[in-house]
């Protein structure tokens, strides 16, 4: 099983002011990282989230309030939810007061991860890398982002194929849609056209399930 760095926690709340370093507290974010239905959103993705903020670093306005919402934007992630950035946000709110970091950094970095949900298109500094960050994957080769999908649809593997198909499809097309995938000057050069190459096969690939899938069973 993956692990969380120790030593990068313990030197990021150093940073941040904290009174101690909380290994309680990264115990809880392993665990939860860890958590059995997460295929995609666990600690692999986070580790990839955390080296791709050392590489931005110079590019953040507050680098070390970024890097800890990085750590907390998927700390809550259950797949029957529809407000896992909310209550992964007050965890990390909650956590700063507790801990010495403090209210304001705390509220500045639940407002972060509140932006993780990616419905804010102008989104600007620290807002856009760290969403930006949290959609790299889209713009990876292909065989990463396939690999992408298909746990994806292992963490609704509850939902009936169609109607994930549906929902899958509303998604990537919405990215698609957009003027923009990417907000920041740092990653839109680099992953942009990967990332509409992805989507536009992936919504090709969909599309032909969704057209060769058996029709949902009706109760009778």
């Amino acid at each position: 099983m993956a692990e969380l760095d120790r030593t990068r926690w313990i030197e990021l709340l150093s940073r941040l002011g904290g009174r101690d370093p909380d290994l309680r507290q990264l115990a809880e974010l392993q665990g939860a990282y860890s958590e059995a239905h997460r295929y995609y959103h666990n600690v692999t993705h986070l580790r990839g989230c955390l080296k791709l903020c050392d590489a931005l670093r110079e590019h953040f306005g507050q680098p070390d309030e970024a890097e800890l919402a990085l750590w907390y934007h998927d700390a809550v992630y259950r797949t029957r939810s529809d407000h896992n950035e909310a209550d992964s946000a007050d965890w990390a709110r909650r956590f700063c007061e507790s801990s010495g970091i403090g209210a304001e950094a705390g509220a500045r970095v639940a407002e972060l991860i509140l932006n993780t949900a990616h419905g804010d298109q102008s989104l600007e500094g620290d807002a856009a890398l760290v969403c930006d960050i949290d959609l790299a994957i889209l713009g990876f080769p292909a065989a990463a982002y396939d690999d992408f999908e298909q746990r994806i649809r292992r963490e609704y593997h509850w939902v009936e194929e169609d109607q994930f198909i549906e929902a899958r499809l509303a998604i990537l097309r919405g990215f698609l849609s957009r003027a923009q995938i990417y907000r920041s000057a740092a990653l839109r050069p680099v992953l942009e056209d990967s990332a509409r190459a992805n989507l536009r096969r992936w919504v090709e690939r969909w599309s032909q399930r969704a057209a060769t899938a058996p029709p949902l069973r009706q109760a009778i």
